[in-house]
């Protein structure tokens, strides 16, 4: 009997740990109505490809969406897209943001439902033209134990509504020049690459987390490792093939490595699946990552090249995303500010493959 007792016991804790997917947790879902007045207050709306026209006396105020329509791959810790509508003006603010749908299992870790709710009003009164950051514009503080949650949430209403603006006409998104990838091959050192441009470097310090040292809390490096010169200098002949070789058409490989204290990587994507410390944006879209579209990196094989603590190969499988186009890396960054409070600040680096790796 004890054995059988201390069995289910061990079954318990290892399915409390495993990441979650599908309908593993369908007792958590949650489904809420709405009127599209909720977030934009209209007396007619008119339906348009995929989102809502909103008139008062006659003139155009804005615009209501629902975000599966636009970021259905965007999903977060249950598996399941947070369904939410949102509102925008005609000048990119948003007008209101309501949760229609979510299945993420926040009362597990202690969350109340008002505590995502209070999370997601934050959003009215912002313009989308705004980077939004988690940790900047918007705070975690209320939802510190679900922060894959909160950057799949954030992503979400970020991505939606500029499609949307986009779309209607009253928020441009940059065009590319469509440029490809050179196939060249040149030998680099790691001074080389550096001096090219090739790599970006972001360095957070102790400080500036709130931390006592003027030390690196995480000197950080992200590249796009498509073109040979860049991707077989960084990681060697062996790893570079294997990584081209395993990309389909139109998918994208970005390194990111880092030394320091910190972790750019968390613990969050063994848990849930989903990297919660960083993403990618690039023109209207937020591209997230995880545990399946990554690779160890362990060491650089660069001559010249410093050892690391972490990194690891990521692949972007939109086909959206344009590697030959600037891009910027998102990083948020928790630290503690005592034995039981945790706080969050986001970092972010400009990225642009330099003109003599592209055709």
């Amino acid at each position: 009997m004890k054995k059988l007792v201390a069995l289910l016991f061990a079954i318990f804790i290892l399915s409390s740990f495993m990441p979650v997917y599908g309908d593993q947790w369908k007792m958590f879902e949650h489904r809420y109505e709405y009127k599209l007045e909720d977030v934009l207050p209209a007396a007619k709306f008119v339906q348009k490809k995929g989102y809502w026209e909103g008139y008062k006396d006659n003139k155009l105020v804005g615009y209501v969406l629902i975000s599966k329509e636009w970021t259905s791959r965007l999903i977060g810790y249950s598996g399941k897209h947070l369904e939410t509508l949102i509102g925008i003006d005609t000048n990119n603010t948003i007008t209101g943001v309501k949760l229609l749908f979510h299945s993420e299992p926040i009362v597990l870790i202690g969350l109340k439902e008002e505590h995502y709710l209070n999370f997601i009003k934050q959003y009215k009164g912002k313009s989308i033209k705004e980077p939004l950051s988690l940790g900047k514009e918007i705070s975690i503080d209320a939802v510190t134990g679900a922060t894959v949650t909160a950057v799949v949430q954030n992503s979400i209403i970020l991505e939606s509504a500029r499609k949307v603006a986009d779309a209607a006409g009253t928020l441009k998104a940059a065009k590319g020049k469509g440029q490809k990838i050179s196939q060249k091959y040149s030998a680099l050192s790691w001074d080389e690459l550096k001096k090219a441009g090739a790599l970006k470097n972001l360095l957070v310090t102790s400080k500036e987390l709130g931390i006592e040292g003027e030390d690196a809390y995480l000197d950080l490096h992200v590249a796009v490792i498509t073109p040979p010169s860049i991707g077989r200098n960084l990681l060697g002949d062996r790893y570079y093939n294997d990584v081209m070789t395993a990309l389909r058409p139109g998918e994208s490989a970005v390194a990111i490595f880092s030394k320091g204290k910190g972790s750019f990587k968390g613990t969050g994507f063994v848990r849930g699946g989903t990297f919660d410390r960083f993403n990618i944006e690039q023109g209207a879209k937020v591209f997230m990552f995880a545990d399946r579209d990554y690779r160890v990196l362990s060491e650089l094989n660069a001559k010249g090249a410093p050892s690391i603590n972490e990194g690891g190969v990521f692949v972007i499988r939109d086909k959206e995303f344009d590697p030959a186009e600037p891009f910027k890396l998102n990083l948020l960054l928790p630290y503690r500010t005592s034995a039981v409070k945790k706080e969050f600040r986001s970092f972010s680096a400009e990225y642009k493959i330099p003109e003599r790796f592209l055709e």
